[in-house]
């Protein structure tokens, strides 16, 4: 008897404890654009960081901010003041040449990650520290945010 009372106790200890987990703060979903030099920033990465909240990223298109994620795909940036950086890097063709050496195949295209071309913006504008751009982000609205790159 005592061995089922164990049990139904630790069944019931794990049934109450299931599902619970750090609780994700709020977030609020963000659009906008950016211009750098007078025009739309073709592509990107932007960065978002809230103060003790997880960071949310997304992308520039054209111009225009999408996709900003910071749990679930486009579920915007945590509530609060949010420190914003901007990476941007030319595409980079890859010229493929027959070398004869097998293992080419198996190297990373040279825009792999983003990674490869040279930045775009000045490199301050990559570091949410030394890039001067904020944006409040607010409860319960879609947040539209505009930001203009010298």
């Amino acid at each position: 008897m005592k061995y089922y009372l164990g049990i139904v106790l630790l069944v019931t200890a794990v049934a109450m404890t299931a599902g619970c987990g750090p609780k994700r703060p709020p977030t609020a979903k963000v659009n906008g654009t950016v211009t750098y030099q007078g025009k739309p920033l073709a592509t990107g990465t932007i960065i978002f960081e809230v103060d003790d909240a997880r960071p949310a990223t997304g992308k520039i298109v054209d111009g225009n901010i999408v996709d900003v994620t910071t749990f679930d795909k486009n579920d915007g940036v945590s509530i609060g003041l949010a420190k914003i950086a901007i990476v941007a890097r030319e595409e980079v063709e890859e010229i493929i040449a027959d070398t004869g050496d097998p293992s080419a195949a198996r190297r990373p295209p040279a825009n792999y990650m983003g990674i490869g071309g040279r930045l775009i913006l000045p490199p301050h504008y990559g570091n949410p520290s030394t890039s001067q751009l904020t944006a409040t982000i607010e409860k319960g609205k879609e947040n539209t945010i505009d930001l203009v790159l010298e």
